[in-house]
């Protein structure tokens, strides 16, 4: 099968051996890697996108999303066992298996910190105070830094138990060690560890969809969900009745005629937080100067970033009704109930597109030169409507970019293999730095987004999911690696690099570990990705295969 895509693609040994030749093959890789990028986040998009479907939510956020997560690592480790010589193509393999797991836990990791960082007061996170980082470009080692919730430790400890399918085949491949190029060597003895070790990662892989399931209604996940949510009303693919409905169901509050009114008179349940708590950033968008009021040509703008067309007269009966003091103005907790007022009025709401245009205190909201264009495919559209929409979209995004995944991994493993050969470098050390670039490009970004948020909530998610990645590579790409030493008959002989990965793992638990988590762990922790590359060359020079 490998060899039958790669008929679709240039054949990069036959490319000159010559610089013109190599300038070839890093543009071919380099096209490969951006295809690969760009498919990857496809997978990632349209899988969070579909977390907007209440009816879909738990499953998705359970099951889908992690294995199409970890799809691209899975594709490059696969493709590179089904050519005619697999053993030497396995280092592209296992190096994009230990650079993803590595880099995902180091790289990211210690971006997160950097762009979370706050100020530390008494050894604490300042998320309460204003300003939360002082001064503005504050980059203290041990006065800033971010604070993690407790969950993640236990996360921790999963990305540890998930390593024990390396413990299964390593012991045994010792006893039975064949050297990377030994081709007469007898294997057989090892080769049923590496069934055993695949089983057993299934079984952890399997173990893992089962707690995410159980788990679906944790704190955690609803932060990351009311995250996307605001995500999504910020792209236009919901409005903020669908998200309002995609928040009851996640609080598990009945959708019946009262819900909006019964959410006005418990102001501290976890409906009215959550609801509040996607209100207050399109709020604080539009209150400028701080003051904590917005007036009503500011208002009419705020609901159209919230996707919630109004006509003038509404705005102006509901806005007189709740500006009792007839200020011109009104704040966050008058807005909210202004906002649930709507939702009570108005059972369909339609989609708009996001107006770019500044937005003027003195422009005035009855003026029809403001009124905006629906785009044809998002005009009157129901909550239900958008729903099968997103469910479009979705399922459309996530076929494109798995397919386009599966055309390009095994081009890719051919043009890192013929790097490192022109190169004189190994196979593994090139796809250990190239290979998760392409492949976690998503991860690493996404990371990013949720920690510059600068909340305990923010920086959670970014922790956890990558520490949930490497649990999927050490189980489910894991699993395809010894199922193809198993199925074709070859050698396990990355006793260096299992080695590494671990090391990586067991360092990263320490600092997962620590609630608290000051700058300077940002540095420690970047520097494990080079000590894990430095760690497999100098066990190798040692002669340990």
């Amino acid at each position: 099968m490998g060899d039958t895509v790669s008929q679709l693609f240039v054949d990069v040994s036959t490319l000159p051996d010559d610089v013109g030749g190599f300038v070839q093959l890093l543009f071919l890789g380099f096209c490969y890697g951006a295809v690969l990028k760009w498919s990857s986040d496809l997978i990632s998009d349209g899988s969070e996108l579909l977390l907007l479907v209440p009816s879909l939510a738990g499953i998705v956020g359970s099951v889908v999303l992690p294995i199409l997560g970890a799809v691209p690592d899975g594709a490059i480790v696969l493709f590179s066992g089904l050519c005619e010589n697999a053993q030497e193509e396995l280092d592209v393999g296992v190096g994009a298996l230990a650079g993803s797991t590595i880099m995902l836990l180091t790289i990211p990791w210690s971006i997160s910190v950097y762009a979370g960082r706050v100020n530390l007061v008494n050894g604490k996170t300042n998320y309460s105070g204003r300003p939360r980082l002082s001064p503005p470009n504050n980059a203290s080692l041990s006065g800033t830094g971010i604070s993690v919730k407790s969950g993640i430790l236990f996360n921790a400890q999963l990305m540890l138990i998930s390593c024990i399918g390396y413990f299964v085949i390593q012991g045994p491949a010792i006893a039975y060690h064949c050297a990377k190029n030994d081709e007469d060597c007898d294997n057989s003895g090892a080769r049923g560890w590496a069934l055993a070790g695949m089983i057993t990662c299934i079984c952890g892989f399997l173990g893992y969809l089962y707690y995410q399931i159980k788990t679906a209604d944790d704190e955690s996940r609803h932060d990351k969900l009311e995250q996307i949510i605001k995500d999504g009303i910020k792209t236009g693919d919901i409005n903020i009745a669908l998200a309002f409905e995609k928040m009851s169901e996640m609080t598990e509050v009945s959708l019946n005629s009262d819900r909006e009114q019964a959410l006005i008179q418990s102001e501290n349940n976890e409906l009215d937080k959550r609801f509040r708590n996607t209100l207050k950033p399109f709020f604080k968008m539009y209150d400028m100067d701080n003051s904590g009021t917005i007036d009503k040509g500011e208002l009419k703008f705020l609901f159209q970033d919230l996707r919630q067309p109004i006509d003038n007269e509404t705005l102006n009966n509901i806005f007189d009704e709740f500006d009792a003091d007839g200020s011109g103005g009104i704040d966050f907790e008058e807005f909210c109930q202004f906002q649930i007022k709507l939702l009570q009025d108005t059972k369909k709401q339609k989609v708009v597109v996001r107006t770019e245009r500044p937005v003027s205190v003195e422009e005035d909201p009855d003026s029809e030169e403001e009124e905006m264009e629906i785009p044809e495919d998002l005009a009157d559209l129901s909550p239900e409507d958008q729903k099968r929409k997103i469910m479009f979209r979705s399922f459309r995004m996530m076929a494109l970019g798995t397919v386009v995944v599966l055309l390009f991994s095994d081009p890719m493993v051919d043009v890192l293999s013929e790097i490192g050969k022109r190169l004189d470098i190994g196979a593994f050390y090139v796809s250990f730095v190239l290979a998760p670039i392409a492949s976690n490009g998503s991860e690493l970004i996404a990371s990013y987004n949720y920690a510059k948020k600068k909340t305990e909530a923010s920086a959670s998610i970014a922790i956890s999911t990558l520490l949930g990645a490497a649990c999927m590579n050490n189980t489910f790409c894991l699993a395809i690696f010894l199922g193809i030493i198993y199925f074709k008959n070859l050698s396990w002989v990355f006793c260096a690099e299992t080695i590494a990965i671990l090391f990586a793992q067991i360092v990263m638990y320490f600092f997962a570990s620590q609630r608290v988590q000051p700058l300077r762990n940002a540095v420690f922790i970047l520097m494990v990705y080079p000590a894990s590359i430095m760690l497999v060359w100098g066990l190798e020079k040692a002669g340990l295969d």
